[in-house]
């Protein structure tokens, strides 16, 4: 059965960062299970409300779309945090980075901005 969400590439990408984000977590060393679970909750905030969105439609559906953006700048965020205090190498943050700003820029065109 194919879903809605399927069809759309931000979807896939939004996959991909998660997964990645998860890999990045596990390289988090010890006493920083905080920040680690924060970026978690939100890659799969940004991954499950895109999801729902697709589901969605009017204003309900675009709604959805810019939790899932906001969820998406607070992981963005996150990777931040784990580059400046020095925990991951920053070409292992720069990576997720550069996925999570295009997928900020589909989830804010989704939105309904710039329109």
């Amino acid at each position: 059965m194919r879903f809605a969400h399927h069809k759309l590439d931000a979807f896939h990408v939004a996959r991909s960062a998660l997964c990645a984000g998860d890999a990045l977590v596990k390289k988090l060393p010890r006493g920083y299970a905080t920040l680690g679970d924060q970026l978690r909750r939100a890659l799969l905030g940004t991954y499950l409300q895109l999801t729902e969105a697709a589901a969605r439609d009017g204003n309900d559906r675009r709604q959805r779309f810019r939790c899932a953006r906001a969820e998406c700048n607070e992981a963005a965020a996150a990777v931040e945090a784990t580059v400046a205090l020095g925990l991951v190498a920053e070409s292992e943050g720069q990576e997720l980075l550069v996925s999570l700003d295009r997928l900020a820029a589909m989830l804010t065109r989704l939105g309904g901005w710039g329109r």
